[in-house]
């Protein structure tokens, strides 16, 4: 058997560059079938409440939830969310809530454990300082960025490299020669968001992380990434499955998580927990009728019919009957606010029907569980920290322009 390289499985039928358009035009048709269940089912009450104070109760309540969950975690170990609700002051950085509260879940428990880590884009360095300390002093962080600016975050627990994710010969170079043995084992992708550099990612990276590893593509904004990535995405990924290389994925707006199977030899495994009593149905329709039973709980779709659901066209098909996950309506509080380096900046989303029902959804091989919220979420991204550096590699404080 040849030995796997993304550019053998780009070069296949399978490939990421071989997506025809009748499997384009099927995801999207299963995408609109999707958000038409969607609509039919009825939305949290809070959803309704009028314009006005019980709005603001109903955040507040979110808030709220958010805190004593954080809190409780605090008292075990810091949380990615409360370590970015405490940043006040120094290198910026800027996270979708949800991502936040996913990485809580799939990787506080990592926390004291030797990990390699690396993240695309850091930018400013305030994402490096969570890492370190939400995972502790055995998290070594490989940074890489396109701005040479960068590279004043290096330390003795951090390494910046420069150069261009979507070019396989940088992630080569990587692996052969910046990460220690080439053993890394999470890769979160905060970089250009391009489909093609998130493909290239997801490909060079994903069969390279060590056992039980995650790879992590955050900012997955708008229904355009329906036929440009996701599409091919399905591909990759179910060819990995059948090599028997995929655990898990997790789907949540605007981020996406895969879980490489096996046993990880520096850290504990931590899969992710769902209630035992939840309802189990053998369909779409019935999954999204469940729902309004479910709030708060999850829902299992099984269905020994469909075959393994870490295939190619299984996925594709969750993905896009799920693709308004990451519907992307939002407005910028001040406004405007997104187009500067302004220390107070927050990015809140108007949720779809879809953001408004569903927490994520959780793929595994022989189930999909999709976790139904107990009222709507506050999906927002706040900006944190004072210093900055933009894209033109000039050191900014707070109140510049990017």
């Amino acid at each position: 058997m040849a030995v796997f390289t993304p550019q053998n499985f780009m070069d296949s039928e399978k490939g990421l560059l071989h997506t025809s358009q009748a499997e384009i035009q099927k995801f999207l048709d299963e995408q609109k079938q999707g958000m038409s269940l969607a609509a039919k089912v009825p939305l949290p009450k809070a959803v309704n409440a009028p314009v006005g104070a019980n709005v603001i109760n109903m955040a507040a309540k979110v808030a709220n939830q958010t805190m004593v969950a954080n809190q409780t975690m605090a008292a075990k170990d810091l949380s990615f969310m409360g370590w970015y609700n405490s940043h006040a002051s120094g290198r910026g950085i800027w996270k979708w809530s949800n991502a936040l509260d996913a990485y809580d879940r799939h990787f506080a428990g990592l926390s004291g454990y030797e990990v390699n880590m690396a993240e695309v884009g850091v930018q400013s360095g305030g994402s490096i300082l969570m890492w370190e300390a939400v995972i502790g002093k055995k998290c070594h962080v490989y940074g890489l960025d396109i701005n040479p600016a960068c590279t004043k975050f290096s330390n003795t627990q951090t390494t910046i490299a420069i150069g261009d994710q979507a070019e396989p010969a940088m992630w080569k170079h990587l692996f052969d020669n910046v990460v220690n043995k080439g053993e890394l084992d999470i890769l979160v992708d905060d970089g250009g968001h391009e489909p093609h550099q998130m493909l290239t990612t997801l490909a060079e990276v994903f069969y390279r992380l060590t056992p039980g590893g995650f790879i992590a593509l955050e900012d997955i904004h708008g229904q355009h990434y329906v036929p440009s990535f996701f599409t091919p995405a399905a591909n990759y990924l179910g060819y990995m499955a059948e090599k028997g290389d995929v655990e898990s994925i997790h789907v949540y707006p605007y981020l996406l998580v895969v879980r490489k199977s096996g046993e990880n030899k520096r850290f504990p495994g931590t899969p992710v927990q769902f209630a035992s009593d939840s309802t189990v149905v053998p369909d779409f329709e019935k999954l999204w009728e469940a729902m309004k039973k479910n709030y708060g709980g999850a829902v299992v779709l099984k269905n020994e019919d469909w075959g393994p659901f870490l295939t190619a066209q299984g996925l594709t098909n969750f993905f896009a009957h799920f693709a308004d996950l990451h519907a992307y309506d939002y407005y910028a509080t001040p406004t405007g606010c997104e187009h500067t380096a302004a220390a107070v900046c927050c990015n809140t989303i108007n949720n779809s029907p879809t953001q408004t029902l569903i927490k994520g959804i959780h793929i595994f091989n022989d189930r999909m569980v999709a976790e139904v919220n107990a009222m709507p979420p506050v999906i927002k991204a706040d900006r944190k920290g004072t210093e900055w550096i933009s894209y033109s590699g000039e050191f900014i404080q707070s109140g510049g322009m990017i």
